[in-house]
């Protein structure tokens, strides 16, 4: 062997040599500093262990082995005295479990948000869909315009109906201006007069003397004074429901102004009922607090300790009444929960405004057109085999199409054209009009998802004053509750508008919806479910839409079958046999294409 190659061998076996201390060092050091952590976290935990039985004072298991064991006596009594101990302990956790579920209501917050659609539309695909959908309505207009210019000559579409539908629209406007002037001058500053003049009556704690007579005179003034004035304002609900509704009878006010008035008749109502709700309990407690019953200071402690959802909304009032503003700025704007202030945007998108508004009229048209060639030709040549089973299940089945475009023309250019409009006007930030009702899986989900504004009056000043009058054990009726006012309200605006009582909607709504509510499970997420909730709305909007428009045109063609008032509630159609039909007079002012045969 060579030195140049002894040099080398011997250079590599030092190399090798050093890699193999070095590895040897780092796993020393490792068990070294294993050995090390292991000392230190058993060091520790001895420590703490020996803190915590010093601090509880707990004793040693040879000194818990050698304690007397104790007697049978001794044992009943203390078995006895852990069953009462236990059953009370149980009691009040059931206590408390009931007091949780009864102030368990989430109030409503408002916040800043979008609406569903608006987020949604602003993904591509989304968008495309929409784009879709607008393309398919532009050729079913094409399609039968271009028959109509083919067999006929002429397009067949006219504006007659909406023109017989505003005819009065002057007339409608004064009617809302006088149904909004009542609701600010008599609500607003009735409630103003309210609020402070039974300061007067408030017996003060520091001033008043001994004589107890004249504290239980104050007192029993102040009782009278507030049923006094709860009468009154249930008094003034009774005629700002009569009137409207005097007027446009009298008047033979047509369709779609009638039904304009109703809405918001029923609105301010909502809306005055609100403001009153929300503000006579601050009204009542500024009243202590003027009083020296009650201490801010208290108040203050009280709110700190108070849940998260109700500390948001609590509040120490510092005058009985809000200002006039805050009042009319809630006239307008997009909610029926009444608060003293709303989130608010930092400016107006003028714009985006005009763009909603667009929208709005454009579905508006399109509804119009949908009732104009599917509704009225089938409808105005009402005679007696329209009652027929046949005819009646063909007529339902023909409208499910027409009645479910116009629920997306409803939805679509109401829930979210329009309010996002008059959100974006007043700046009001919280624009959750609705859910997405439209992946229901049960009725009652749909109920909650498709008005979120309506929704939100009905559970705060309905669901929730009679939940906490009636108790946990009638929270069915309290539901029910929910459901048949909303029934009432949406029968009692469409009896009204088309000027006969047919109670289809609420048949449909108060027995069928309430019925199904309580046998479809409440929380799946099975599909099957959700395509029953589409299928079962379109054939009951297919069935609205046949009954009430045979209805009418019964009322216009077919003479009455009783005379009086009990004509307004029995049904015409079901009495008109072809020989009886009639050609209508002009003198209601209907044009003559809704009833030319």
């Amino acid at each position: 062997m060579t030195s140049t190659e002894r040099r080398g061998h011997e250079r590599s076996a030092s190399a090798e040599f050093t890699r193999v201390d070095r590895t040897v060092k780092i796993q020393n050091a490792t068990e070294r500093l294993r050995s090390e952590m292991l000392n230190y976290v058993t060091n520790r935990f001895e420590e703490f262990s020996s803190e915590i039985k010093q601090a509880s004072k707990m004793p040693l298991i040879n000194e818990i082995l050698q304690q007397p064991i104790v007697s049978h006596n001794d044992l009943v009594s203390i078995n006895k005295v852990g069953d009462e101990t236990s059953a009370q302990t149980i009691a009040s956790k059931q206590s408390v479990d009931i007091k949780k579920t009864l102030s368990a209501f989430p109030t409503k917050i408002f916040r800043m948000r979008a609406s569903i659609l608006t987020e949604l539309l602003e993904v591509s695909h989304i968008r495309s869909i929409r784009q879709i959908f607008i393309s398919i309505l532009v050729l079913l207009v094409l399609q039968v315009a271009i028959t109509d210019l083919f067999e006929k000559g002429t397009i067949d579409f006219q504006f007659d109906v909406i023109r017989w539908n505003f005819s009065n629209l002057s007339t409608c406007l004064r009617l809302w201006f006088c149904l909004f002037m009542s609701t600010c001058a008599i609500v607003y500053y009735c409630f103003h007069f309210w609020a402070y003049q039974r300061l007067s009556l408030i017996p003060i704690s520091s001033s008043v003397s001994t004589d107890t007579e004249e504290l239980k005179q104050k007192t029993t003034s102040l009782m009278i004074f507030d049923w006094l004035w709860l009468a009154a304002y249930c008094c003034y609900i009774g005629l700002f429901l009569y009137f409207p509704v005097h007027y446009i009878l009298e008047e033979n006010y047509p369709i779609v102004t009638r039904m304009i008035i109703l809405i918001e008749q029923v609105r301010f109502l909502m809306k005055s009922h609100a403001f009153v709700r929300e503000n006579a309990p601050h009204a009542i407690l500024y009243g202590q607090i003027y009083s020296q019953r009650i201490k801010v200071e208290d108040m203050v402690q009280n709110k700190i300790n108070d849940p998260p959802n109700e500390q948001k909304t609590s509040k120490i009032p510092h005058t009985p009444c809000p200002e006039f503003s805050k009042f009319l700025y809630f006239l307008f704007a997009p909610t029926l929960i009444y608060r003293d202030s709303y989130p608010r945007t930092s400016s107006v998108r003028w714009q985006y405004v005009i763009s909603q508004l667009l929208q709005f009229a454009t579905t508006s048209l399109f509804a119009y057109y949908l009732f104009y060639r599917f509704c009225l030709p089938v409808f105005r040549h009402f005679n007696s085999e329209h009652v027929t089973l046949k005819i009646f299940v063909l007529s339902i089945l023909n409208c499910t199409l027409p009645g479910a475009l116009l629920l997306f023309c409803t939805f679509y250019g109401f829930l979210h054209c329009w309010l996002n409009a008059f959100a974006e006007m007043l700046r009001f930030a919280d624009r959750q009009f609705y859910s997405d009702w439209w992946t229901a899986t049960s009725w009652s989900s749909y109920y909650r998802t498709w008005n979120i504004v309506v929704h939100d009056w009905l559970y705060t000043y309905v669901y929730r004053d009679c939940h906490k009058l009636l108790g946990v054990k009638y929270r069915l009726v309290s539901m029910y509750a929910v459901i048949f006012l909303s029934a009432c309200v949406h029968e009692y605006i469409i009896s009204l508008a088309f000027g006969y009582f047919y109670p289809i909607l609420f048949i449909q709504f108060a027995i069928l919806g309430f019925i199904s509510m309580l046998i479809l499970p409440q929380r799946t997420q099975n599909n099957a479910f959700n395509v029953f909730i589409w299928a079962s709305l379109f054939v009951g909007l297919g069935m609205q839409m046949c009954l009430y428009s045979i209805e009418w045109y019964a009322r216009q063609n077919c003479p009455r079958s009783v005379n009086g008032a009990l004509d307004y509630f029995i049904p015409r159609s079901l009495f008109c046999r072809e020989s009886d039909i009639i050609k209508p007079s002009i003198s209601n002012n209907i044009p003559k294409f809704l009833y030319d045969l």
